[in-house]
């Protein structure tokens, strides 16, 4: 399972001000919280051959009214074993937050291809919806 601190987002992720880093157990555990519902955050990975990755780069350049739609309309493709394309989801447990942003592997990296797109409230939940968390 991948952790938060170690995504490329984590960054512009974590200076939400909605989002509060939580230790416990001598500081070997940290939950990520989404402090207005008190929704404890958690992280998808999902590979993408480059066509598919494509096509979602594309929706997620459009912000998140161009995500709802792309989603609505097309939907998300099926992940696949071995590719090059990795989109990175965070959402709380609750569906009152997401955050997504696509990678790709290059020179033994993932790079962003894309900004970060956060949604809350009923935004979030209809993507989330959308996408089958």
């Amino acid at each position: 399972m991948a952790k938060i601190k170690n995504l490329g987002m984590a960054e512009e992720l974590l200076a939400n001000p909605h989002i509060s880093v939580h230790k416990s157990f001598f500081g070997m555990v940290t939950d990520y919280i989404y402090t207005p519902t008190g929704g404890k955050i958690h992280v998808v990975q999902k590979i993408y051959n480059p066509g598919d990755g494509d096509a979602i780069k594309g929706m997620l350049s459009l912000g998140a009214e161009g995500l709802k739609k792309g989603l609505k309309d097309k939907g998300l493709p099926e992940p696949v074993n071995i590719g090059n394309m990795q989109l990175n989801i965070c959402y709380s447990k609750d569906f009152e937050l997401v955050a997504m942003q696509m990678e790709k592997f290059v020179d033994f990296f993932y790079k962003p291809m894309t900004d970060l797109v956060v949604a809350e409230g009923e935004d979030a939940r209809q993507i989330l919806t959308a996408i089958k968390l």
